[in-house]
């Protein structure tokens, strides 16, 4: 069964929980789905769509009827700019764009060549305004979707809560995978650090949580570890490293609890999940990202270390043109990551560093992944690490001017960086894309 096919979940389970704290079922739901149809079917080809979505129930609806119809559509967050959108519409001319359920028409737009197979895009860095897109279809989607409910264990009874956009790839395998088992949906917006958001996983009994590795941060700050929820069975983080002594943390607190917490690791190019750490090994395989998902396959190229991934959920290819919507599948179920890794014994992978991560500081080879987990581990405050070849920078989230000395050191005790070849800076926040990850561009930005 696909998770599109509404008409075969039981009608009376409930589908989604909107904001407004209204229930949907899945009867309910279909008949919304098949109204959306209606419209849709009135385009006399397939078309190409952006929906500027925001985790309501309008989004859902459309993103599911324009599944089924075959229309193409590109998901961007709501609160993308005026100039990054404007920058996609020039380079794709979608027929139509979506916001809040309004369907506007756009003008003078010629028909496109969309392969018969492409059925999403999605942006390949989190960041809502690049032209880069993954090219994604159905099947793939499907069954990423089938692997997530076999290893995450999802039935009828859960209840996933919406922490994350719809519009990055995590985010929306949330929704596939629990629709695909007749689950429940509790539709959000509000930020996971709000009183609001804690009061509705409280109301309507969430059962599983989802986030990347900067939402963990804030709420290990906050209270949310402290608090007393009663139906909560799952925490899932994946969308980047999350740092060995939180990580223990959440472990910890999920074993005393009695909770699931799954490690996961994934890119959009996989359509979200490529691999994940078993709740049960957790605690003795920090800073693992796990075993290949169920119906995948992990191996390491022998001579670059460059994790490769083989299944059925890989992308056809990348879009950077509206021309590349016409191509069909380049990548044929296998990926190169671009991640380096390490295998253990018991056949566990380890995430060492990026392929293009290195910069070269004093004839040194340095791996910026490694000095940012390196520092965030001795420093114990959050830590981004860019740069160029001779010239290393460092963004220290913190005001403690104290810290910049010490890391001065530790760079160079530990690489044998001359300080001026190191810059070192404080900032309030580190930016963040919508997907969670750190910002380097807008850094790299402000600091060159």
């Amino acid at each position: 069964m696909n998770f599109w096919e509404l008409e075969n979940q039981p009608p009376e389970n409930v589908a989604i929980i909107a904001q407004n704290g209204n229930e949907h079922t899945y009867s309910s739901l279909l008949n919304l789905v098949h109204e959306q149809e209606v419209q849709l079917y009135k385009f006399p080809k397939r078309t190409l769509g952006f929906i500027l979505c925001d985790n309501r129930l309008v989004d859902i609806v459309l993103y599911l009827a324009c599944i089924r119809t075959h229309q193409v559509l590109l998901l961007l967050d709501s609160q993308i700019s005026g100039e990054q959108l404007k920058n996609l519409q020039d380079i794709y001319q979608p027929h139509w764009i979506a916001n809040n359920g309004v369907i506007t028409l756009q003008k003078n737009v010629k028909d496109a060549q969309l392969h018969t197979d492409l059925s999403l895009l999605l942006s390949t860095s989190g960041s809502t305004g690049s032209p880069k897109l993954v090219r994604l279809t159905r099947s793939s989607l499907q069954a990423n979707a089938d692997s997530i409910v076999m290893y995450l264990n999802i039935n009828e009874n859960e209840r996933a809560i919406t922490s994350l956009p719809m519009s990055y790839a995590y985010g929306l395998s949330i929704i596939n995978s629990h629709l695909l088992k007749g689950a429940t949906l509790v539709l959000n917006t509000d930020s996971v650090l709000s009183r609001e958001f804690i009061e509705r996983m409280h109301k309507q009994r969430v059962t599983s949580f989802a986030g990347v590795p900067y939402m963990y941060q804030m709420l290990y700050r906050t209270a949310f570890f402290k608090q007393d929820l009663p139906s909560l069975k799952t925490l899932t983080q994946a969308g980047g490293y999350l740092e060995d002594k939180l990580q223990r943390f959440v472990a910890n607190y999920a074993q005393e609890k009695g909770l699931h917490f799954f490690v996961m690791y994934g890119q959009t190019e996989a359509c979200a999940r490529i691999s994940y750490v078993p709740t049960n090994t957790i605690i003795n395989k920090i800073g693992s990202i796990g075993v290949p998902v169920p119906n995948g396959k992990l191996e390491l190229n022998p001579t670059s270390g460059e994790l490769i991934y083989y299944g059925s959920n890989v992308m056809l290819g990348y879009a950077e043109t509206r021309e590349d919507l016409a191509l069909g599948d380049q990548y044929k179920g296998c990926l190169a990551t671009g991640d380096i890794a390490r295998q253990d014994e018991e056949g566990f992978y380890y995430i060492t560093g990026r392929i293009k991560r290195f910069i070269k500081v004093g004839g040194h080879r340095i791996g910026l992944d490694e000095v940012e987990q390196a520092l965030q581990s001795h420093l114990e405050v959050s830590i981004a690490a860019s740069g160029k070849d001779d010239y290393l920078i460092i963004w220290l989230e913190s005001s403690d001017e104290s810290l910049v000395e010490y890391a001065h050191d530790y760079i160079r005790q530990q690489y044998a960086i001359h300080p001026t070849m190191t810059k070192l800076v404080l900032v309030e926040h580190l930016p963040l894309l919508t997907s969670g990850k750190k910002d380097y561009l807008a850094l790299m930005g402000k600091s060159l």
